[in-house]
């Protein structure tokens, strides 16, 4: 499920896990390579907060034209729990996980859960070959919808602004004209429970199929 921005635009959140180093090492190419530590406050993991939108989409498109991919764009922020649940499993990481809420704009709001998925879901395989089917397809954008400038634009230009309706991450492909080609479907893959072991998650095969179709779909236009 996405997260509505009426309902919670300005709430900060960071992702972690308990498999550094590892699980934060990124198979596929993504922009930014890295969030610089110049910009605000030097605490985002996902999302370039400062730098024009437009430029990092630019740059990525160039990067999946060279390197023959496609380009995935994730617009989001790193307030987005969703967001941080998609990262983790496209770089391949499974079983635990540990989110802290808050952030510099509302610090009394931090603390902290952790969750597993659960022998039922917990997959090693399929983790990595979600991860590897990523890396060899591949390019993504993180379009920081929060603070940073342009991020309207990208959606105006590439068309997919039609079919943005106000929820993150909004994940979309785009043709190597940068044009929209197809858009993630998160409630058709998602995996949650709502008890005492709470958990937020998605089907990673079925992950694999609707990304060879947004795949699919952006190299059939021509």
């Amino acid at each position: 499920m996405v997260i509505a921005l009426a309902i919670i635009a300005g709430v900060g959140a960071s992702f972690l896990t308990n498999q550094a180093p590892k699980a934060r090492l990124k198979a596929y190419t993504g922009f930014p390579a890295a969030p610089s530590p110049d910009c605000r406050d030097g605490t985002a993991r996902m999302f370039d907060e400062c730098t024009d939108q437009t430029v990092l989409f630019s740059d990525a498109m160039f990067r999946a034209k060279a390197e023959n991919k496609v380009l995935l764009v994730e617009v989001g922020a790193e307030w987005c729990i969703w967001c941080h649940v998609f990262e983790a499993h496209i770089n391949g990481e499974y079983d635990k996980f540990r989110y802290t809420y808050g952030g510099p704009d509302e610090p009394e709001a931090r603390y902290t859960t952790t969750f597993e998925e659960g022998k039922q879901w917990s997959d090693a395989q399929a983790a990595e070959e979600l991860r590897n089917f990523v890396a060899a397809n591949f390019v993504i954008v993180h379009i920081d919808i929060q603070h940073a400038p342009g991020w309207m634009k990208v959606l105006t230009d590439t068309g997919a602004g039609q079919y943005f309706e106000g929820g993150v991450p909004f994940v979309f492909t785009v043709d190597r004209y940068g044009q929209f080609a197809a858009v993630f479907d998160h409630d058709s893959v998602e995996r949650r429970r709502e008890d005492q072991n709470w958990y937020r998650g998605y089907d990673r095969r079925g992950l694999i199929r609707q990304l060879t179709a947004m795949r699919d779909a952006a190299r059939a236009r021509i």
